[in-house]
């Protein structure tokens, strides 16, 4: 008997060590390799075909998908508007988080009221803050009606090609700062208070203790900021697809909205694939850059 509970006792260890990770992980990993690894494959795949979602019938075209993208003047006019999309999103996100943390990490009356405020647009579903940012950006909306108080005239916000990006840029902004405002304050909550306290005692001032404490230890998130936000911002489509369709004039098409474009419209899916290819290559690139470079300055101690 008691070797047989010995050899249960054993089978179970082997079970707990072994099988059990195995069991807990397999439907999320098998979740993952069908919407995402799988899918991948099948779109590089695609990119070296001609396939159309209308033909049954596509061929093996080697690299004259990446060929014509090259040459294609509409895809780098995407990648000029997304590169300039991202140039204004990732600071603007990345600064105002800090900014709108750091306040909401003080102890001002009313603090639970302005967190709440500041992460609605995060719980908001993208079309309606659309709809409610087309309302704002209106020629007889929100804004110029505000600007008009001050004698400014009126401008047609989305349909000329001088604003159309600044404003959608705007939009951006406002979608991703309640996300990453929370990251950040929660790296704040983590910063032992004995630093502030000593540096108080050392005759620092509010912003040597910013500079010297504050932004050294929450160096590790604001990496991880900086490249999850310029991960969503070369992703950028829903916002461009209800605002502007990417126009005027192409001002504001990018990336991923021609690779839609291309796919769904024009029903040239295998152009689309090698496009989509290109963009992961690409957002691959500025992470790793990122990593590189931001990451010398990382502070990891606690």
């Amino acid at each position: 008997m008691a070797a047989g509970r010995g050899g249960w006792r054993r089978a179970g260890y082997r079970f707990q060590r072994w099988i059990a990770p195995y069991v807990f992980i397999g439907p999320g990993f098998l979740f993952y390799m069908m919407v995402t690894f799988i899918p991948a494959i099948i779109g590089v795949y695609l990119s070296f075909t001609n396939y159309r979602i209308i033909s049954p019938r596509y061929a093996f075209v080697g690299l004259a998908n990446y060929a014509k993208m090259l040459d294609d003047p509409l895809f780098w006019t995407s990648m000029k508007n997304t590169f300039l999309y991202a140039s204004g999103t990732i600071p603007g996100v990345v600064i105002l988080s800090l900014v709108l943390a750091l306040l909401v990490n003080s102890k001002l009356r009313g603090v639970v009221f302005f967190r709440t405020i500041y992460y609605m647009p995060v719980v908001t579903p993208i079309s309606v803050a659309a709809v409610i940012w087309l309302w704002i950006y209106d020629y007889r909306g929100l804004l110029n009606g505000v600007l008009q108080l001050f004698g400014v005239g009126a401008t047609n916000w989305l349909q000329t090609t001088a604003t159309a990006m600044p404003s959608v840029i705007v939009m951006g902004i406002w979608l991703a700062v309640g996300t990453n405002m929370i990251i950040y304050l929660a790296a704040l909550k983590g910063i032992p208070q004995t630093y502030y306290e000593a540096a108080s005692m050392d005759g620092a001032t509010p912003w040597q203790q910013f500079r010297y404490i504050t932004l050294p230890l929450l160096s590790p998130t604001t990496l991880f900021v900086v490249i999850t936000v310029t991960m969503g911002a070369l992703r950028v489509y829903a916002e461009i697809n209800i605002m502007t369709q990417g126009g005027p004039v192409d001002s504001t098409s990018v990336i991923v909205f021609y690779i839609f474009e291309k796919a769904f419209s024009s029903l040239q899916m295998g152009y689309a694939a090698a496009m989509s290819v290109g963009l992961f290559l690409v957002t691959m690139a500025l992470t790793w850059i990122n990593w590189r470079f931001l990451g010398r300055g990382v502070h990891y101690g606690g």
